[in-house]
């Protein structure tokens, strides 16, 4: 997977892009031979079933989509889970691997066609796209997606990713507006209201004494990330009533951090963490969890670990999942 920088400057964009980094889910470019026009016998682009189009806003500006797209390939892990989310399944998907796909998303992603080889930062094929005949292409400038390449196949909307804030909730209402399913997810949005406003109200208690480090357990040796309020994770967590430690509140959206400083991490009440599909550490977090002055934490001795695997949140599902999660730890801590 490939790495942040460590002294690169932290600029909203470059942070936003570096957290979907971490989740292995940026296309890395193409190859060179990639880069090339698609040859002569390459299967042209489809003919939109959709008679009626429609005109979209894009980071390349107005793209004339379908009215309603049928036949649709997503480019990245936000597209896709929000496409999935609104009841739509992609005829070909970006792939970095099962290992990276959302549990509620595993089932129906398993019969898609794979755009890409299943690892991180694989090539898009370009070719395999072409055959699939989309009537419409869809992802996120975050990816760095071959455009021009892409449009000559079917039309292409790239969403802005590295302009927004909250980029799960950002990337999905975005998509739905490019799928022309308008205010399809206006249930999602209420749950997730919903959700945030009992948590608050169940748990007052709990809230009111606890305060929270978030951290990933990265892929840099003798490094790993806290994230702060400001970021995806900490943004839903703050939704629904959360109070941060020190280390997060420094960290305001995501901060790389050395194993020689764990011990900023000392006056946290709680610690929730980035796991896999097994519950375990995530990336290097074994790891970190191992580490001596990992251990005699205050958070890590009365047993207040706790792991999400939906801690770099895609899409709403995603988001509803790690609140799941914050609610079972809090109701722990009663």
């Amino acid at each position: 997977m490939t790495m942040m920088l460590l002294e690169r400057p932290r600029t909203a964009a470059t942070t936003l892009e570096d957290a979907l980094t971490r989740r292995g889910f940026l296309a890395g470019g193409v190859g060179v031979g990639a880069l090339l026009a698609l040859p002569a016998c390459s299967a042209p682009a489809a003919t939109p079933t959709a008679a009626r189009t429609r005109q979209v806003s894009t980071v390349n500006g107005p793209v004339e989509v379908p009215e309603q797209a049928l036949r649709v390939v997503t480019l990245d892990s936000f597209t896709m889970g929000a496409a999935f989310d609104l009841g739509r399944t992609p005829v070909g998907v970006y792939s970095a691997g099962e290992q990276y796909v959302e549990p509620q998303f595993v089932e129906k992603w398993r019969p898609i066609t794979k755009i890409s080889k299943g690892t991180v930062g694989g090539s898009i094929d370009l070719e395999k796209v072409a055959t699939l005949k989309p009537d419409l292409i869809l992802g996120i400038d975050g990816s760095k997606p071959p455009y021009e390449q892409l449009k000559q196949i079917a039309p292409t909307v790239i969403l802005p990713f590295n302009a927004s804030k909250v980029p799960w909730r950002d990337m999905s209402n975005a998509s739905a507006d490019a799928l022309g399913l308008g205010n399809a997810l206006s249930s999602l949005q209420q749950r997730y209201a919903d959700r945030t406003a009992a948590i608050k109200r169940d748990h007052a208690d709990v809230l009111a004494r606890t305060h929270w480090n978030i951290i990933q357990g990265g892929f840099d040796q003798g490094q790993f990330w806290v994230y702060g309020p400001k970021s995806p994770i900490g943004g839903i967590l703050a939704d629904a009533g959360v109070q941060f430690a020190t280390a997060s509140k420094k960290a305001v959206q995501q901060q790389t951090v050395s194993y020689e400083l764990i011990e900023d991490l000392r006056d946290a009440d709680a610690i929730f963490y980035y796991s896999t599909n097994a519950d375990k550490p995530a990336n290097l977090g074994s790891e970190l969890f191992s580490q001596t002055a990992f251990t005699k934490l205050a958070a890590t001795t009365a047993g207040h670990l706790y792991g999400s695997v939906y801690f770099l949140p895609n899409c709403y599902s995603d988001a509803l999942g790690a609140l799941d999660a914050l609610e079972k730890a809090l109701t722990a801590l009663k």
